[in-house]
């Protein structure tokens, strides 16, 4: 007979969506091989075993929530502010990701231990979503080969399909910038092995805020079919501390197809269209913004532009500027030749308009759609126009222009209306057969079969369900529009690119448009949370996706497909005996129950009525030692149940079971919550602002709240405590120790009490640049502790670069090491779970899924040093940097040894030599200026005893 815990991971991984899938969006008579009450049939049973259930209750479809991208952007900016300005510092990414790179990694450490040893590659093991993709802003078909697929996100990286979708690798290295925003592949023949990707987000980020974007660095340039990267040094900027760059925010780059003489690539980028003609070595500026003629704060803040097949160009340049200035330059452009462009703006075109996107119709050149996203028009957020070139340069009576404003697609319902998200999703595409067969993508994705010349042929094709009657998903499809790619083979077939990854359909004209999944392998998806039951030794796993709701898996196989749960924004989850806890942003909260048996009995929305306060991403937290009481933050209000098993079944809000057993009264929000397991009823609570509490007595009637605010937890200029505590870590084994974590840069990190908060020591160690916690540190965002056998215990922290472990905690000397750094890399970690029935480590990222690990004994071998120094070569900084500035090499020495450091240039030729000589063991750092060398790439080599460490950077002019 099965054990308990086997029958219910058996029941869940099927049944988890029955209730939401069944209940919420489908009729009472039920598809076929159902009856009434959703029970599946004997026939249906018969089918093709287990996994063919999961996925048949998977189309059904999940409880439905709209996105809220102000709401998400304003949590992320609370939580990792500079508390001193209350912005993300500038440039933090990059710098961030330059420091971590001075940090030893956990495999160097093995290595030095045992160069020999089998152990010395930390194999993390990734988790998935093997079937979910993540948001996808590029993405591309291979001209020559209709197999070969290229798409990428703003966090996610490039990756590429050689098998039509059937499966993905990622094409971007771990160690290089994984933003996408846009890619261009050159279409001439015997030249289509070039492509050419742009970077960095303005609009859009979901850890970015107007002048605090984490930015690009200009494009990437591949010359062996999208396989390998090399970044384009004229579009690479030295200064990563604020805005230097156009290149730094790339909106489109577009090839020539027509030019058969030059290497003709342009670039729409913040304030500018560039052009090049020798394949992105030089750049000149052919529209907006150019260095020393124009002020930048009256250049157009977004642009586009699009190229035919003929070498027939359009440009458009927003009115809106920086500040709300209106642009110098703006409007629609065209041109035949690149370098003079005439404007054809049409004299009745929306006086304020923001982000334009264009296609022109291939079958038809001489026909544009603009869609543009006007923001403060009265009438609509949006306006679409046609533009027919008659003759001459295009201007007057030279094009006709047509405004198909009226006939955008407003459907109703609760999600059938055109929704452009402030312009953060846009594209419009027509069919290359049919220059009326238009598809306009906001939230949703649209077709139109009369070119949007009237309402009667426009239908929803993807995004929310086609019936508009709820924000459930349109099958196999995600909001939020990005791209659309028609295959030029067979013009039905497209394929579309959204928050959710990638779909593609075979017959775009169909009645209902059926969709596939492209997302098999296509490890994009952003996790804020992850969650496991921590009192078993089940391979069930859920976590909370930004946009892409919350999902399941049962097993530990790296391909085996998850199942949705719920739609929205997915937020904190939980696992325990017989509940699964899954909740969506603003602190909805559903509680699907389970039997002895493990079978689904039904479900509750659990979060108490009509309670405000709640944080985008809400916490809450189950207590591991009673599997019904929870702890919920509203605000500056602590609730609790001990018993959400008393909740009535059936989806309705209830009161019964809640109360309040913590009011601050005061303006901050609590923003995490724990719970003890040994001593029992602990609770540690903590806010936005910088506080933290703790009840001894949690179970009681009234539990003594008590301030444990720690005198040398960061502090506002006044005294006052400031910084968001994210995370608090209660040693599982003694509740007396605790690791407290502020999200923010630039504070002191990481904080831990052996004696329940009476005193706190800094720990985060070398994960700060500066002790005092300046610099450029990444933001911590949660730690786990997982105890050792012997007593001691591992520490995990995940981090805005990575996932980091350390054996011992010793103040300001904490040694932290880079953990899977060949498999999680520097990707944003937002949570990191661990427990001790199997010592399962889990890990979400937020840009590559979920990792996970059986992390059994103790970090380092038992009576090794736990942080040995290893010798090493770090990066220079700034990288890249300008010609005659002075750059810094860091590397170090495990003990004193007779060192080489040296440059030189590509063609093996040394410029210069920096060290030859004894140096003492330590960390060392070495200054140069590259006085009189031409712009380039150079490699510098450390040698030491007879081993070689080389590394690149570039200078630029």
């Amino acid at each position: 007979m099965k054990s308990f815990h086997q029958q219910r991971q058996n029941w869940m991984s099927f049944l988890l969506l029955l209730v939401f899938g069944a209940l919420l969006y489908f009729s009472a008579s039920g598809p076929a091989g159902e009856d009434r009450q959703g029970r599946i049939s004997a026939d249906e049973m018969k089918k093709a075993g287990y996994r063919s259930r999961v996925e048949r209750l998977h189309k059904k479809g999940a409880i439905g929530s709209k996105d809220k991208p102000q709401a998400r952007l304003e949590y992320e900016i609370e939580r990792l502010k500079d508390p001193a300005t209350g912005k993300i510092p500038e440039g933090i990414r990059e710098l961030e990701l330059a420091f971590s790179e001075t940090i030893p990694t956990k495999e160097q450490v093995l290595r030095q231990l045992d160069p020999h040893a089998k152990f010395a590659t930390e194999n993390w093991n990734s988790r998935g979503p093997y079937n979910v993709g993540g948001r996808t802003r590029a993405m591309a078909l291979d001209i020559a080969n209709e197999n070969i697929l290229l798409a990428g996100g703003v966090s996610g990286g490039m990756w590429r399909s050689s098998n039509g979708g059937a499966s993905w690798a990622k094409v971007t290295g771990l160690d290089q910038l994984q933003s996408v925003t846009t890619i261009s592949q050159d279409k001439r023949v015997g030249k289509q092995n070039v492509w050419y990707y742009g970077t960095g987000e303005m609009f859009g980020n979901s850890a970015s805020a107007p002048g605090a974007t984490y930015y690009g660095n200009g494009i990437y340039k591949s010359v062996d079919n999208g396989i390998t990267w090399n970044p384009l040094v004229s579009t690479q900027t030295a200064n990563f501390t604020a805005f230097t760059s156009v290149f730094q925010f790339i909106y489109r780059v577009a090839t020539n197809p027509a030019n058969a003489a030059q290497d003709e690539v342009f670039a729409a980028t913040v304030g500018s269209v560039r052009r090049s003609t020798d394949g992105g070595a030089t750049w000149q500026s052919v529209l907006g913004y150019e260095a020393g003629l124009n002020d930048f704060n009256a250049s157009p803040y977004f642009t586009d532009i699009a190229i035919g097949n003929s070498g027939n160009m359009y440009a458009a340049l927003s009115q809106y500027a920086s500040g709300g200035r209106s642009a110098t330059k703006r409007g629609i452009h065209r041109s035949t030749d690149g370098v003079t462009w005439t404007d054809i703006t049409p004299a009745n075109f929306p006086a304020t308009y923001e982000r334009i996107v264009m296609d022109i119709a291939p079958s038809n050149e001489n026909i544009v759609y603009f869609f543009v996203y006007t923001a403060t028009n009265a009438a609509s957020e949006a306006n679409l126009w046609k533009y027919e070139y008659l003759s001459g340069s295009g201007a007057g009576a030279g094009g006709r222009w047509t405004n198909l404003s009226a006939n955008l697609p407003m459907l109703g319902g609760k999600s059938g209306d055109l929704d452009l998200q402030g312009g953060y999703n846009m594209v419009v595409k027509v069919k290359p057969d049919d220059p009326n067969f238009v598809v306009l993508g906001g939230t949703n994705l649209y077709r139109s079969l009369s070119g949007f010349t009237n309402t009667t042929s426009t239908r929803k094709i993807g995004g929310y369900v086609l019936d508009n009657s709820s924000f459930a998903l349109y099958t196999n499809h995600h909001p939020d529009q990005h791209e659309v790619i028609f295959y030029r083979s067979n013009p039905n077939r497209m394929l579309s690119a959204h928050d959710g990854g990638v779909s593609r359909t075979t017959n775009n004209a169909a009645a209902t448009v059926v969709w596939e999944s492209l997302n098999r392998g296509y490890q994009t998806t952003q996790f804020y949370t992850v969650a496991m039951d921590l009192n078993t030794t089940d391979d069930f796993v859920v976590g909370g996706m930004q946009d892409n709701g919350s999902w399941a898996v049962d097993n530990i196989n790296a391909t085996t497909e998850w199942n949705e749960v719920v739609g929205g924004d997915g937020a904190f989850a939980a696992v325990t005996t017989h509940s699964l806890l899954v909740s969506v942003q603003n602190g909805t909260v559903y509680r699907i129950a389970f039997n002895d048996r493990g079978e689904d009995i039904g479900y509750a929305r659990i979060d108490p009525p009509k309670t405000t306060g709640y944080l985008f991403v809400n916490p809450y937290t189950i207590d591991p030692n009673n599997e019904y009481t929870m702890f919920l933050p509203a605000g500056d209000t602590l609730w609790r149940n001990k018993n959400i098993a008393q909740i009535p079944l059936g989806g309705e809000q209830s009161n019964l079971g809640w109360e309040v057993v913590a009011n601050l009264g005061i303006s901050e929000t609590i923003s995490s919550v724990s719970v003890s397991k040994v001593p029992a009823n602990v609770v540690y609570f903590g806010t936005s602002g910088g506080r933290l509490y703790k009840l001894q007595n949690g179970n009681a009637a009234s539990p003594t709240r008590t301030e444990i605010t720690g005198a040398n937890f960061p502090k506002s200029t006044s005294g006052a405590p400031t910084g968001y505590i994210n995370c608090i870590a209660i040693d599982p084994k003694d509740a007396n120790k605790a690791v407290v974590v502020f999200s923010n840069y630039k504070v002191q990190s990481l904080f831990y009490t052996t004696d329940g908060g009476t005193t706190w020591t800094a720990v985060s160690g070398n994960l700060e640049e500066n002790p005092d916690g300046s610099g450029n540190g990444p933001s911590t965002r949660w730690v786990t502790i997982l105890p050792n056998p012997d007593g001691t215990n591992k520490y995990f922290v995940g981090t805005s670069t990575g996932l980091y472990s350390t054996g011992v905690l010793e103040g300001a000397g904490t040694t932290w090491l880079r953990e899977g750094n060949s498999s999680i890399g520097q990707v944003p970690v937002d949570m990191v779970l661990s427990r001790t029935t199997d010592d399962l480590v889990l890990v979400g990222t937020h840009g590559n899924g979920v990792f996970s690990l059986r992390y059994s004994g103790p970090l380092i071998p038992k009576g090794d040093d736990p942080n040995p120094l290893q010798t090493g070569l770090g990066l220079s900084y700034p990288n890249p940097y300008f010609q005659g500035a002075t750059v810094t090499i860091p590397f170090q020495l495990e003990s004193a040894a007779q060192v080489q450091l040296q440059v030189f240039d590509m063609t093996g030729r040394k410029v210069a030599s920096l060290v030859n000589g004894s140096l003492q063991a330590g960390k060392h750092l070495v200054t140069w200026r590259g006085n009189g060398l031409a712009s380039g790439t150079y490699l510098y080599q450390l040698m030491v005893d007879g081993k070689r460490f080389t590394k690149r950077m570039v200078q630029l002019k």
